[in-house]
């Protein structure tokens, strides 16, 4: 990976959120080193986090949350999330922006439709950034990874060379080589998450150790334009669950500048196996161990493609065992093991 390229004033840094208070966890300091040395700074939140149910019973005292109170909760979530950039220095109205998409859905979102994903591309073709920090797709959060998935898309369709930082919120990435640490941001970071009253009701210290971790950042990754998709065989491993059985799906999305191609392949316990959605269909060949997943020839050429071991069953923790990962970093036989990972992840 590169080093973290200092900002200049001509710079554009748009950093995209999934939830409010995830932009001041994971880049409080990048934000501030970037309005230090007079650079553009937007901040995109992907959802309102308004499903966020157990904060919100917690504060306000009830335990039925219906539509209209998850509104209000997004609401107020909006309202904090401009105290904390205040606290960081962006106190534009024009500098946020909210796309209101659905909290602990952005991946249904990503594989229902573009619907979402034009929203992406709206929302970089009005600010044009020279770096654009989004979540990994190592990422644990569900909303986290699938709005990754999307943001490359987005990039690749809005034909954009920004210089692209990952970070992780759940769990540090042991492999990002690049490190911000500003021990005079941290102050004002730690001001931005105490904003965020509604998150820190129920979960002020775990935030506030997050809040204080040193920044990681991959640099660049993966650039979407002009490479095809190297891979075109999936190798899904049947290794059983020793704490439940669970219902497995497989995710793919394919895609070029203009279109994308979507697949939702069933993983069951058992030897079977179903494949729904869109032509061309997948080819699968079963194994006494695996599932060979092939990838079909498509009416256009594949410049990205992204898959992911989606478990379907209601989730006591939203975290994922198995996130998305790019073809393109794989070897040719991809293992994608139904285990689960070590870890407080459920």
């Amino acid at each position: 990976m590169n080093a973290l390229p200092a900002f200049c004033a001509n710079d554009r840094l748009m950093v995209f959120a999934p939830h409010p208070d995830d932009e001041t966890l994971a880049a409080g300091e990048l934000i501030q080193s970037a309005r230090a040395a007079g650079a553009t700074v937007r901040v995109v939140f992907a959802t309102d986090g308004d499903n966020n149910p157990w904060p919100q019973r917690w504060l306000e005292r009830r335990w039925t949350v219906g539509p209209a109170d998850r509104q209000r909760w997004g609401a107020r979530r909006r309202r904090e999330a401009a105290q904390a950039m205040a606290e960081l220095g962006i106190d534009s109205p024009e500098a946020l922006q909210f796309l209101g998409l659905p909290d602990q859905g952005l991946t249904e979102a990503l594989m229902r439709d573009d619907a979402a994903l034009e929203e992406l591309v709206r929302s970089l073709s009005s600010f044009t950034p020279t770096h654009l920090a989004m979540p990994t797709l190592a990422d644990r959060h569900p909303d986290h990874s699938a709005l990754r998935v999307m943001l490359e898309l987005a990039l690749l369709r809005n034909e954009s060379s920004c210089i692209r930082l990952g970070y992780v919120v759940h769990r540090v990435d042991a492999s990002a080589s690049t490190v911000l640490r500003a021990s005079a941001f941290q102050q004002r970071k730690q001001a931005a998450m105490a904003a965020y009253v509604s998150q820190m009701a129920l979960s002020a210290g775990r935030l506030r150790a997050l809040a204080s971790r040193a920044e990681h950042f991959e640099v660049d990754g993966i650039v979407a334009n002009g490479l095809a998709a190297r891979h075109s065989t999936l190798r899904i491993s049947r290794v059983p669950d020793p704490v439940l059985p669970r219902r497995h799906e497989l995710l793919v999305i394919a895609a070029a500048a203009t279109q994308a191609r979507r697949w939702r392949v069933v993983l069951p316990a058992r030897s079977a196996v179903e494949v729904s959605g869109r032509a061309p269909p997948l080819t699968i060949e079963p194994t006494s161990d695996a599932w060979l997943v092939s990838l079909p020839t498509l009416d256009f050429a594949t410049s990205v493609a992204f898959a992911k071991i989606h478990r379907t069953l209601p989730r006591v923790m939203i975290f994922d065992r198995q996130r998305w990962f790019d073809t393109r970093e794989l070897p040719a036989i991809v293992t994608a093991e139904l285990a689960p990972i070590s870890g407080d992840m459920a």
